[in-house]
């Protein structure tokens, strides 16, 4: 399925570099279309794509929306209160905002696709671009499978818990070892176990959100990366 977009993905961009017209820009949560916006309400937004087919969207899907119209960005955004409606920029007139330093997985994405649109728009179809649409697409797909912190938690902690408590279990049993043959007389086992599981899954926790803070972090840095390397490569007209 990676393949199939990053080719879809290659086709688009090809269309785009060939082609004169301004478009519309769609952004949602999944991809970002170059098409006409034809019309819009509540419930549904019509497209008109480049190839002349017809699409539609379920507006809760809709996260942004760039008119290259000027005059119907007040009408849109009075439509769609709660969908972004901007005008969209001129070619090459501008770069992209680095991340913030504390930029949450949410915020990652989000500049993903505007990264993605960027270079989309940039009327180029040279391997620069393409590597680093590919790379942008990579990024999207890593994101995606990054834990929500409370299931991050909660996966770390009864683990911990539960390793702690062997651990535990295994130190009480050699230190005061059980007799099989007094049924009245635990071993250390028995106290080692629940002691071990009660300080492990404190320290789970602490080490799932390290490791959670640590792979944001290596994202971000990823994230910002790929937003230098595509104002480099859209800073002047192909």
């Amino acid at each position: 399925m990676t393949a199939i977009r990053h080719t879809s993905v290659l086709g688009l961009a090809m269309l785009l570099a060939a082609t004169t017209a301004v478009a519309d820009t769609v952004i949602t949560a999944q991809e970002v279309i170059f098409c006409r916006v034809v019309s819009a309400d509540t419930n549904f937004v019509r497209l008109k794509l480049p190839e002349g087919g017809i699409r539609m969207l379920y507006t809760r899907d809709v996260h942004e929306i760039r008119l290259s119209d000027s005059d119907r960005v007040a009408d849109l955004a009075a439509q769609l209160p709660q969908v972004r409606i901007t005008l969209a920029p001129a070619r090459h007139a501008g770069a992209l905002d680095t991340l913030s330093r504390n930029a949450s997985p949410t915020e990652m994405a989000a500049r993903c696709r505007e990264i993605e649109a960027s270079l989309l728009d940039c009327g180029r179809s040279n391997d620069t671009v393409f590597d680093l649409l590919c790379e942008v697409d990579r990024e999207q797909e890593a994101l995606r499978r990054i834990w929500p912190q409370a299931a991050s938690y909660l996966a770390s902690g009864p683990c911990a818990g539960g390793l702690f408590g062997a651990v535990g279990g295994a130190i009480g049993d050699a230190i005061y070892p059980e007799d099989p043959m007094a049924f009245c007389q635990p071993g250390g086992g028995i106290v080692g176990y629940p002691v071990g599981c009660i300080i492990g899954y404190p320290v789970g926790v602490v080490i799932g959100k390290w490791r959670r803070a640590s792979l944001i972090a290596r994202h971000r840095d990823r994230v910002i990366d790929l937003v230098r390397r595509s104002n480099r490569a859209t800073a002047s007209p192909p």
